[in-house]
């Protein structure tokens, strides 16, 4: 996807972004695209369903929404980097789940709480606060099950 945007910037760099909605979908994957570019292995279906809610197709030039894409995939592998050390602390403490980085970034989301639709950056900010904070203490086995992430602890 990344590779059809830069192909795109290069031919027809000052068109709008939206004018290649049929080519790119989802404006979302131009952002998890720059992601994936970064790190193969990036978890893109945790952080998707809300990038993709949160991101439309910019009225801004190509060249001009790249920038802003590349900005926001930035912060979502900072997130990611947080979230990972998140994730740590859970399995040190003995959770054993493959859900456990949907666990924590879920918890950490107030987008279904929210009456209205904050902009992509402040969600990502609050999110970001929310996992700095997260407490890995005052989750109990119970709670990750609830989620649907499944798993004992090692010890169980």
């Amino acid at each position: 996807m990344i590779r059809i945007v830069r192909n795109l910037r290069e031919e027809e760099a000052n068109k709008p972004e939206k004018d290649f909605a049929y080519y790119l979908e989802e404006a979302s994957f131009v952002t998890m695209g720059l992601c994936y570019e970064k790190n193969p292995r990036f978890s893109g279906g945790v952080y998707n369903s809300f990038v993709r809610r949160l991101t439309p197709f910019s009225d801004e030039p190509l060249s001009k929404a790249l920038k802003a894409h590349e900005k926001t995939s930035e912060m979502l592998m900072d997130l990611d980097e947080k979230v990972a050390e998140v994730v740590k602390k859970l399995k040190a403490k003995g959770f054993v789940s493959p859900y456990l980085k949907t666990f924590v970034v879920a918890r950490s989301n107030p987008l279904r709480f929210m009456k209205e639709a904050p902009e992509l950056e402040d969600l990502l900010k609050t999110i970001r606060g929310k996992v700095e904070r997260f407490n890995v203490d005052r989750i109990k086995q119970e709670d990750i099950v609830a989620s649907g992430g499944g798993g004992a602890p090692d010890d169980e």
